[in-house]
């Protein structure tokens, strides 16, 4: 395989409903393949309702605490329901499956890593259950390779045992994750050759934007330091919300023409990024509209929960106990447009924004006037059971989704990174199924 082409097999499921320098990134061909019958959709919104009332205290204070750092991400909402709260509260499932689960907001993949090399250290010195640092982290499954390469060349270094590891997902993205951009280069793909895109390099949604360019022939500049009039460029931004940011606030910066030698002026006017991002995009300043998003690409973005593996074997119930409830949350918000309510509730007040009608409305893809009254799509994720684990990960003996999902797309970043990452590690050195083997093989607990 070459870095100017790649060539991938990725069994991505079309949505039929209708309802971070390499040589230029010059094709890309996905063949895709039509799978996944029975893929559950989200229950319809329930009704607004007043404002919840102050949530209740710690349920299980007298079990070991665990720590969860997230994204602010509706495919996570069966977690948050189960959770009661930021940290799990009496009568929740998470209680009552033994897990005194805290739950903490961070936006940036970074800390995040920073996080996990915290924990493995302080087990590392001999804690059971280290208090600092995080047990569990939970990101794009498409942008993982990245993540775990970076972490996990690391964490060898204390003992093969400390890595970190795959053990399920809570959701989806089904939409809110988008490539956005002018109305024109959706029209006309070519057109999008100058532009300049905000986003986080060799994440999850800097992936929906390569795969459009190379389904569209239109050639990649992998440089965010120069200027390519016949590609598209790119600006790097801390996390999702920066990179919305910077389309607003007019972001500009210098960047040396790579064919006539010259520093140019260029600003931002496109942007990959999810849910407050385009929200924040149509609401603030409006003018973009979704190019192409998880919606069209369904299987390509799971949520992917990732711990540390040698403290997860010493700790097998909490591990089950943890997925099992996320589990049961996410299928009570597949049932129960009620349960969907109290889930945006609690993730208004888990993530410390917006309220409950606002993560609601963004649940399922919704289509309203931007700022400029240009119709735009916004949001759309949806929640896992463990049925939808089963066929993610393969354990039913159909496509392991993830694995092909963690494979391609880490061939792209290879492509056009070679020296940021030149190798990856093989999809079964990242995962542990164990755990979700464990569960399927079990009577469900209620």
């Amino acid at each position: 395989m070459t870095a100017g082409r790649i060539a991938e097999t990725l069994p991505i499921v079309p949505n039929s409903q209708s309802s971070h320098k390499s040589t230029r990134f010059r094709g890309l061909t996905f063949a895709f393949a039509v799978a996944a019958a029975g893929v559950l959709t989200a229950t319809a919104p329930a009704a607004a309702a007043d404002k919840p009332a102050a949530p209740p205290g710690p349920g299980c204070a007298d079990k070991p605490e665990v720590r969860f750092y997230h994204w602010a991400w509706n495919a996570q909402m069966g977690l948050i329901l189960a959770n009661g709260g930021k940290q799990a509260t009496a009568g929740s499932l998470m209680c009552k499956h033994g897990v005194n689960l805290k739950l903490i907001r961070e936006d940036n993949t970074d800390q995040m890593q920073a996080l996990l090399a915290t924990f493995a250290e302080g087990l590392k010195k001999g804690e059971k259950n280290p208090a600092g640092g995080a047990h569990f982290i939970a990101i794009m499954g498409d942008g993982s390779a990245m993540f775990l390469k970076g972490i996990n060349d690391r964490l060898r270094k204390l003992g093969p045992d400390y890595t970190a590891v795959v053990v399920g997902s809570a959701g989806y993205s089904r939409g809110e994750d988008k490539f956005m951009g002018p109305p024109l280069w959706k029209q006309a793909p070519a057109k999008a050759k100058g532009g300049l895109v905000a986003g986080v390099l060799r994440d999850g949604d800097w992936n929906i934007a390569l795969k459009w360019l190379g389904d569209n022939k239109v050639p990649n500049n992998p440089d965010e330091t120069s200027y390519d009039p016949d590609a598209l460029n790119w600006v790097a931004a801390s996390d999702y919300v920066d990179a919305a940011q910077k389309y607003v606030s007019g972001f500009c910066t210098e960047l040396k023409n790579v064919k006539t030698g010259k520093k140019e002026k260029h600003c931002v006017d496109g942007v990959v990024t999810w849910t407050p991002g385009d929200v924040t995009i149509a609401e603030k300043k409006g003018g973009l509209v979704s190019i192409v998003s998880t919606k069209e690409n369904r299987m390509q973005m799971p949520n992917v929960i990732i711990g540390n593996k040698k403290w997860m074997a010493a700790n097998r119930d909490i591990v089950k106990g943890m997925l099992a409830a996320t589990f049961a949350g996410g299928e009570q918000i597949k049932k129960d447009p009620s349960a969907l309510h109290k889930a945006a509730e609690l993730s208004a007040l888990v993530y410390a924004e917006k309220d409950a009608d606002y993560w609601q409305k963004y649940f399922k893809p919704v289509v309203q006037k931007d700022k400029l009254g240009q119709s735009v799509e916004l949001g759309g994720s949806t929640v896992n059971g463990l049925a939808e684990n089963v066929q993610l990960f393969g354990l039913d003996g159909k496509t392991n989704y993830f694995a092909a999902t963690y494979t391609t797309f880490a061939d792209i970043v290879k492509s056009q990174y070679p020296k940021l990452l030149p190798a990856y590690d093989p999809v079964a050195d990242v995962v542990d199924l164990g755990y979700l083997k464990e569960l399927a093989a079990a009577p469900a607990k209620k």
